[in-house]
């Protein structure tokens, strides 16, 4: 069971907050039994207007990965460490397959069983985000996902700004603004939704200009030393029921914002085994009904240099025409092409 955390806002009996956490309280218990009859292993996929990541497996073969794979398998189904509250941060240039190792492990049947909710976060819109807080526009996409309707944030955006204005009016020099107001609500909207739970959430593709770059570990080692509920990121994710976070990322200096240990950072490398990458070449020009080359030797270092292990970049290349060596046949129109150094 996640630990009790106390709210001490000290504030009055018409305050903002007080008011929001009994909705809040009131919308957790009616939505309590249509979260029960839902399949235990659902996905919750927060709808944007560009979705550039979904959580489905992938439509194309995944090679080369095994030792990766049975890595997140360890993260997330060790019974040693069942209950704690982890995070982990897979680093990786574009093109090399973090969100589709995150999508093979997000599928796995044994995780699908072990969390619920599962909660896939693309980080990339095309909303528009002029205006709004890096940290308010994730944590509504989360809320999304986990039910909470468009108009709920409308009236925590505007009661918040009204009380802000209240305290200003009112000459509290060290009020809080309309933003620390809502960023709190929401803060305290998804703790009361995800404790007690066995949570999994996936941030695929996070950026320094999305302003989601907090540790989520400490949050109760933060609260014994500051009083005020609301402030940081981790109060929102309950410790104690054995929830995970997974971020994937092309930086590494954020990568090291977002964990407290060296350990916690995952480095994904280019696939060095040329074969897997020819593995994947011949899935994917297969899938397109074309002819490949043979696996000649030459081809297939050609193919592991020019992709750099990139696997992104080796299905790029299967959508090319081959250029076959001299002693090969064209199956369309039986046609021998003359010698191509290159291989394709």
């Amino acid at each position: 069971m996640a630990t009790e955390i106390t709210l001490h806002h000290g504030l009055g009996k018409g305050d903002f907050r007080q008011r929001f956490y009994a909705r809040c309280e009131e919308w957790i218990a009616k939505n309590q039994v249509l979260e029960e009859s839902k399949h235990p292993s659902s996905v919750l996929l927060v709808e944007e207007d560009r979705a550039e990541t979904k959580p489905a497996v992938p439509d194309h073969e995944i090679y080369g990965f095994n030792n990766e794979i049975k890595s997140l398998e360890d993260f997330l189904l060790d019974q040693k460490v069942y209950r704690e509250f982890m995070s982990l941060v897979i680093v990786g240039e574009y093109g090399v397959g973090k969100t589709a190792l995150c999508q093979m492990i997000f599928n796995n049947e044994n995780v699908k069983t072990t969390y619920a909710p599962r909660i896939w976060i693309s980080m990339h819109s095309n909303e528009s985000k002029e205006g709004v807080d890096g940290k308010i526009y994730v944590l509504k996409k989360i809320l999304k996902g986990l039910g909470v309707e468009g108009d709920v944030f409308e009236s925590i955006h505007r009661e918040a700004e009204e009380e802000a204005a209240n305290s200003q009016e009112a000459g509290e020099i060290d009020g809080e603004t309309g933003k620390e107001k809502e960023l709190s609500a929401l803060l305290y909207a998804l703790h009361l939704d995800l404790r007690w739970k066995k949570y999994l959430i996936v941030f695929d593709d996070v950026r320094e200009e999305d302003h989601w770059n907090e540790m989520l570990q400490e949050g109760e080692v933060r609260l014994k030393k500051d009083d005020k509920w609301g402030k940081y990121l981790s109060d929102g994710f309950p410790k104690g029921s054995g929830g995970r976070v997974i971020y994937t990322t092309r930086d590494q200096i954020l990568a090291k914002k977002l964990v407290a240990e060296k350990h916690e950072i995952h480095r994904l490398w280019p696939l060095s085994d040329p074969h897997s990458l020819w593995r994947i070449y011949d899935a994917e020009v297969t899938k397109q009904n074309k002819y490949p080359p043979s696996k000649d030797k030459k081809c297939v270092d050609e193919l592991m240099n020019k992709s750099r292990g990139l696997p992104l970049a080796v299905r790029l290349m299967a959508t090319l025409k081959p250029v076959y060596l001299d002693d090969e046949l064209y199956p369309e129109d039986n046609a021998t092409y003359p010698l191509n150094t290159s291989g394709y």
